[in-house]
């Protein structure tokens, strides 16, 4: 309390007009009363004025910081989701709901979604998706495919002077995928033959017989394992046996058959096998002294297959970004990983972006694609009509309303969910010579979206497994992200990314085992929208065939 004598107190003290006398210790008393009321009511009067004009000087100066930010940044401060919108949009639970449709697709199909198993149903689902909620116009893209199997387990054995063998499947021999069809065969003579089977001269004395491939020790033969076969069948040989290199522990389990097959290319019919190198050398010693029984059970069928291809309605033709997955699994499993994770996620990106109603500069075309697990068939048809001009000798050919020259770039997004996963982008580098640069420009934009959020990512090699192939093999550049399948995984890369240490990245891949509790939701929410993030950038780049060539900044 300020004194009486204060200039304060002194101007907010009324007068007093009270004539009655009284003793000066109650007038005291009275006045030193009405003195605190009145400095209290004064001082709460005061500060409820200063308090007005603080407030109303800190609205001023906050008002002054906005509108120097906005002349200095052009714009409001903004979160992450408030810069990408299009990734945060992206429901993960969503693409769980097209998983457990999968699988369900699949436990009515011998519990895959294989070519002949559930391959067509898993269309029928994804076309209903995108004629129900999707901006896109669907067409059916058809094919055919050949398709191989095992229907029995198949025998080797070598009978002689000195000893009988009995081979073991899978450890001393295997079926070549695409081997023939089955036979059985007994007490055939050997014939050896070097330098992969290549020319005539090698394969001169192996009509009737078993022709033993040598293993070669040149770094690259003259021809492929199914040139090499398929020569020796036309001479005459009854079975041919390829001696794996002592490189490999196990024997091979290729495929012999065309890479780029089409309709019309030959199939292998007498049985293709691979032996190890231990007994190869065995076959190769006493091969005048010996004779072999092969007992083969399997068949090769030819059928129509199709991919499902939904182009955008909105965005520059002239530079058309493709999103790729493949629809179909091995016939062993369901596939819900391989490759469910991947087209679901893929399906949901392009039902997002209908349903926000998003408008891209560049125009968006979604794929799914069937026979990849029969070698990419469906992703190398797609290229082979656009890029060369082919058609179906049995059926008229789809028109896709797309030209070749129309594609900038494509996006493969395959296992997106590995449980024991590593975020993996596919290494640019790798690709061919004219279409490198663009696809490292491809990855630059995938790390952009780990190292923002701070995810763990390694890059990984681009060279052969996934229908990015079709793509830079005919002068597109391409890019994509992945979790990895049988690979195991390091110490090294477990200190880094988690998980297990010394086990395969997923462990129930090309198994009965790939089901929704093979969904690593974690790996599928950071790889979708990374996916997400990808398409949604490159798709609304103004200067997108200069960022490809590396002439410009995203």
């Amino acid at each position: 309390m300020e004194p009486e004598g204060s200039p304060l107190l002194q101007s907010r003290i009324p007068e007093n007009n009270n004539n009655n006398s009284n003793s000066n210790s109650n007038s005291s008393n009275v006045n030193i009363i009405n003195n605190s009321n009145v400095n209290s009511s004064s001082a709460s009067e005061w500060w409820q004025t200063r308090s007005r004009d603080v407030v109303a000087l800190l609205t001023v100066l906050l008002l002054l910081g906005v509108g120097l930010g906005i002349w200095v940044y052009g714009t409001l401060p903004t979160s992450d989701q408030d810069e990408h919108p299009h990734e945060y949009a992206l429901s993960t639970d969503r693409i769980r709901e097209h998983l457990t449709q999968f699988l369900e697709i699949a436990e009515k199909h011998n519990n895959s979604r294989s070519v002949t198993n559930g391959h067509a149903a898993s269309a029928e689902y994804v076309i209903s998706q995108l004629q129900a909620h999707g901006n896109c116009d669907v067409h059916v893209q058809h094919f055919l495919s050949p398709i191989w199997k095992v229907n029995k387990t198949p025998s080797l054995r070598v009978t002689g002077s000195s000893a009988n063998v009995d081979y073991i499947y899978e450890t001393d021999f295997e079926i070549m995928r695409y081997g023939g069809q089955g036979a059985t065969i007994k007490g055939a003579s050997v014939a050896v033959v070097d330098n992969g089977g290549c020319t005539v001269e090698n394969g001169r004395d192996v009509s009737g017989k078993i022709a033993i491939v040598r293993s070669t020790t040149a770094k690259k033969t003259k021809c492929t394992l199914f040139e090499a076969a398929f020569l020796l069948e036309q001479m005459g040989a009854r079975a041919v046996v390829f001696v794996r290199s002592n490189k490999f522990k196990t024997p091979s389990w290729a495929r012999v058959r065309n890479t780029d097959w089409k309709e019309g290319d030959p199939l292998m019919t007498v049985p293709v096998l691979s032996v190890t190198s231990s007994v190869g050398q065995l076959l190769e010693s006493a091969a005048s002294d010996i004779k072999l029984d092969v007992e083969t059970d399997t068949s090769i069928e030819v059928v129509k297959s199709f991919n499902v291809i939904c182009v955008g309605r909105t965005g520059d033709a002239a530079n058309t970004v493709v999103v790729g997955s493949h629809l179909d699994s091995v016939a062993a499993g369901p596939g819900i990983n391989d490759n469910g994770s991947g087209s679901a996620s893929t399906l949901e990106i392009q039902l997002t972006l209908a349903r926000i109603g998003f408008k891209p500069h560049n125009r968006l075309v979604f794929a799914w694609w069937g026979a990849e697990e029969d070698g990419l068939l469906g992703s190398r048809h797609f290229a082979r009509v656009l890029a060369h001009g082919w058609k179906n000798k049995w059926t008229e050919n789809e028109p896709v309303g797309v030209t070749w020259s129309d594609i900038a770039l494509d996006l493969n997004f395959d296992m997106l969910a590995s449980p024991n996963y590593i975020s993996l982008v596919h290494n640019g580098t790798d690709a061919p010579d004219n279409t490198r640069v663009g696809s490292q420009q491809i990855q630059r934009v995938f790390e952009d979206y780990f190292v923002r959020h701070d995810y763990p990512y390694k890059i990984t090699d681009m060279v052969a497994g996934s229908d990015f192939v079709p793509f830079v093999d005919n002068g597109i550049p391409a890019g994509g992200v992945l979790t990895g399948a049988s690979e195991i995984k390091t110490i090294d890369e477990r200190k880094n990314h988690g998980g297990l240490a010394r086990a395969p990245l997923d462990t129930c891949y090309h198994r009965d085992c790939d089901t929704l509790l093979n969904i690593n939701v974690v790996a599928l929410h950071r790889m979708s929208r990374a996916a997400m993030y990808a398409v949604s950038k490159l798709s609304t780049m103004p200067n997108l065939r200069r960022y490809l060539a590396g002439q410009s900044q995203f």
